[in-house]
């Protein structure tokens, strides 16, 4: 977490309960009902579903960027992107919540420790493990944290290693898991319980596409033979 970030940050308890999905008044039973059939529970969750009409909209959102066949960048352009982003701004607890998914897809320790410290981008790169695209990709989320607004440059940058479409799908990354990180550090959201067979979990609703794992995020021809 970056000096400026655990400054701010907020610890205490929660300043809005989230919804109880067993127990909702009538106005939040559907939502209630989409949380009971969500099979990754986090507290979060509960508290988007307080807004009755907008929950499941934001539901959909998520729902396409956790899948692999919606989503265009690979997932763990994804989460380096969620992972950058939170521990910048301090907003602990959605870093926590996706730190398992960038390791569970393969994301080493060290390179989640790093991000984890907020790490300058110079020191990150220095460390010899981050290939072009995923430096592109940090430097991408740092000046958009700071400037609102990207460079020429960073961007040409980006169109050299990703298809326009994916240029763009950064930036509803980013603008998505930047409105959960206010609302996570804003309300207190409070850490989850265990949760069983996590990675069982995760592997089965936060799928990879086509493109993953290759540097220049091509899909392989045979995926869809």
């Amino acid at each position: 977490m970056s000096d400026a970030a655990e400054a701010t940050a907020a610890p205490g308890k929660a300043l809005i309960d989230g919804l109880d999905m067993f127990n909702p008044d009538a106005s939040h039973e559907r939502n209630a009902e989409i949380l009971r059939n969500f099979s990754i529970k986090r507290n979060v969750f509960n508290l988007f579903a307080r807004s009755k009409g907008l929950f499941p909209p934001i539901m959909d959102t998520l729902n396409a960027l956790l899948d692999g066949q919606t989503r265009t960048i690979q997932i763990l352009d994804y989460q380096l992107i969620v992972l950058r982003m939170t521990s910048t701004v301090g907003a602990e607890y959605l870093f926590g919540i996706n730190e398992p998914v960038s390791k569970v897809n393969g994301m080493g320790d060290e390179k989640i420790e790093a991000l984890r410290k907020g790490l300058k981008s110079e020191e990150l790169f220095a460390m010899g493990t981050w290939s072009e695209r995923q430096q592109c990709i940090i430097t991408l989320v740092d000046e958009s944290i700071a400037t609102w607004t990207n460079t020429e440059e960073t961007i040409q940058w980006a169109q050299s290693l990703m298809s326009d479409d994916e240029v763009v799908e950064l930036y509803i990354v980013l603008g998505f898991y930047s409105m959960i990180a206010r609302m996570t550090r804003g309300l207190r959201v409070q850490k989850d319980a265990p949760i069983a067979a996590l990675g069982q979990a995760i592997v089965q609703n936060i799928t990879k596409n086509a493109a993953d794992g290759r540097e220049d995020g091509k899909p392989e021809l045979a995926a869809f033979s």
